[in-house]
């Protein structure tokens, strides 16, 4: 039976605007030598879950297959047997099977042709930081299209303004287009809207673009509204 793969359908994507999630208690105190903190990681990973909302693995952009000491459960992964992208916090020593301390969604957005996508918002966000992974799976395959695997992702993090709206129906969103230059170079463009939602305090969000080896063998340039004015960075596959 083909693994299901979390994707958004649509080009844009709702946001889930929430604080890390903790799976397990936590420290008042930061410990040195073989406290609890010494072998703390935090990896982009795509998580399984083999019911609704239980996770029992996860795999890095590495390859690396990483068994937590029991299986755990989130609210956002709601479908079982089904892979979600994540940046996954936990504990490894040596030899040891991963003791999960948090889990933080990491939205997948597939790139949109600009002549499909009608109304184009580019409301601004606080960018932070972004770079190329290779996606070295062991034992899913998940395709951006019927002949291209999917071999790398370009991944961001940026910050939205947020607040309690008025309206509970109010919503933001964000998602990306894509365009084709001259030369044969990738244009990626994110797009967000705001939504009435209020700019009270900031929101850490973490974004991947799956992007394929031959679209990296050109360059692919990013494209993001901030509060600073247009960033753009060009990237190649690593």
């Amino acid at each position: 039976m083909e693994r299901k793969v979390f994707i958004k359908g649509s080009c844009f994507v709702t946001l889930l605007l929430c604080s890390l999630i903790t799976l397990s208690c936590t420290s008042e105190a930061y410990d040195t030598g073989d406290g609890d903190y010494s072998y703390l990681r935090a990896d982009f990973v795509e998580i399984h879950t083999f019911e609704a909302r239980k996770i029992d693995y996860a795999i890095s952009d590495e390859g690396k297959r990483i068994t937590p000491d029991r299986p755990f459960s989130v609210k956002w992964a709601e479908k079982g047997d089904t892979l979600y992208r994540a940046l996954f916090y936990y504990n490894q020593e040596p030899d040891a099977a991963a003791e999960p301390l948090s889990l933080q969604p990491v939205y997948v957005l597939w790139p949109k042709d600009s002549v499909d996508v009608k109304a184009q918002k580019y409301d601004p966000v606080s960018f932070e930081s972004a770079w190329v992974s290779t996606c070295q799976r062991t034992d899913l395959t998940i395709k951006a299209d019927q002949s291209s695997p999917v071999t790398h992702y370009l991944n961001f993090v940026f910050l939205v303004k947020t607040g309690q709206p008025d309206d509970e129906k109010a919503r933001q969103s964000i998602g990306v287009i894509s365009e084709k230059s001259d030369d044969g170079s990738l244009q990626l463009t994110l797009l967000h809207d705001q939504g009435d939602v209020p700019q009270y305090y900031s929101s850490r969000i973490y974004a991947s673009i799956p992007l394929t080896a031959s679209q990296l063998q050109q360059t692919v340039t990013l494209h993001i509204n901030t509060y600073n004015g247009l960033f753009t960075r060009t990237f190649m596959a690593p």
